[in-house]
């Protein structure tokens, strides 16, 4: 029975190890956004966001613009302000197919 337990404990322990980095995967150092709130500040600007990055010094994010454009945006990491808009052609086929199903 003491070795079922110490068995189980040891496997809790283990995945708890595993699933932290996912769990702060949203956590940003202090003083900057989470990816969630980056996130979340775009869709208010009408962007659909499909990948967010921590790049030298700000946050790369390929997204669907308001007129369905895909785009690659430069964001400060500190206060969500877009420091740069390019073009892209690489936002995916699959979610191309999903965007026109929901327009």
């Amino acid at each position: 029975m003491m070795n079922t337990f110490r068995a189980c404990a040891a496997a809790v322990f283990a995945v708890g190890l595993i699933a932290s980095p996912a769990a702060f995967a949203q956590t940003a150092p202090s003083g900057e956004l989470s990816l969630s709130q980056v996130e979340a500040r775009l869709a208010q600007q009408g962007f659909r966001v499909l990948e967010i990055e921590r790049d030298d010094g700000h946050y790369e994010v390929k997204a669907w613009d308001a007129n369905g454009r895909c785009v690659e945006l430069d964001v400060d990491r500190r206060d969500g302000s877009i420091l740069r808009t390019k073009s892209d052609d690489d936002c995916g086929a699959r979610d191309r197919r999903e965007r026109s199903r929901t327009n």
